[in-house]
């Protein structure tokens, strides 16, 4: 027989199962942090493994990364090259892709291609060692998943975002010089000229902290989605897909956030 309270208890069940299970998945990855955090002096004390890890996280990306930094440069001298002319204003744009490139799209770009290519391997490559049990035979031999796979990541990106952002930083600001001196007849030597007086050092001091946060929080992402990887290879397609945008969202949300923090204390 239907009752109206077994409508309103299913609807119960169907409005709290979703903020359960995200209440649930937000109290395992702050475990997991709180375990990386521990194991971090021990993974310290293997820098071989860090370097390891350094190499194919970090130094194989820094192509991805300025390439696309460079075009990004570029095609920012372009546009704005091209409105501004109309006012009169093209002697800016070396200003405005400086103060773009340093203080947003260097830093955004390098941590997104990041996210992207190196996220997703590390989460394919703990899922894989998840499904076939290799994380519970380390585990058997007195081991933890922690210290000897997930805080070697963690350092390897905390410590190489910082330098993939300079290279973005470098790569775009070239991109835009090379436009505009092609395109906008603006001289090398102004355009740099006009360039650092647009940057300065607090800006790089704030994105190269920032970036070595958000490194280490995309391998924290990337891990936790490898270890909840389920049996197959379809669950590990799904683990890589869902680390990849964790981590793309985790980036541009908590750079909007630093960003507005900065502007209001400024």
């Amino acid at each position: 027989m239907f009752r109206p309270s077994h409508l309103f208890h299913s609807f119960l069940i169907r409005l709290g199962a979703p903020w359960a299970t995200a209440g649930l998945v937000t109290f395992d990855f702050l475990a997991l942090t709180w375990d990386v955090f521990i194991a971090l002096p021990s993974a310290l004390l293997a820098p071989g493994v860090i370097m390891e890890r350094f190499q194919a996280l970090v130094v194989r990306s820094t192509v991805l990364v300025a390439v696309t930094s460079f075009a990004t440069g570029a095609a920012l001298a372009l546009q704005f090259g091209e409105g501004m002319s109309r006012f009169g204003g093209k002697l800016y744009v070396p200003n405005i892709v400086a103060f773009a490139i340093v203080r947003a799209l260097g830093p955004i770009f390098a941590c997104l291609m990041v996210a992207a290519r190196s996220g997703g391997g590390v989460a394919a490559e703990i899922g894989s060692m998840k499904i076939t049990q290799q994380i519970d035979a380390l585990q058997a031999l007195g081991g933890q998943a922690s210290d000897k796979l997930i805080a070697p990541i963690v350092i390897a990106l905390a410590l190489g975002l910082p330098l993939l952002t300079f290279i973005a930083d470098v790569a775009g600001i070239t991109g835009g010089l090379l436009a505009s001196s092609s395109s906008l007849s603006i001289a090398p030597a102004l355009y740099l000229q006009k360039t650092f007086e647009s940057i300065h050092a607090h800006d790089l001091v704030v994105s190269f902290f920032k970036t070595a946060f958000f490194g280490g929080t995309i391998g924290l992402i990337a891990c936790f989605h490898g270890l909840r990887t389920s049996a197959g290879t379809a669950g590990i397609g799904l683990a890589t897909t869902a680390a990849i945008v964790a981590a793309n969202i985790f980036v541009l949300v908590g750079d909007l956030l630093i960003t507005k923090t900065l502007w209001i204390f400024q």
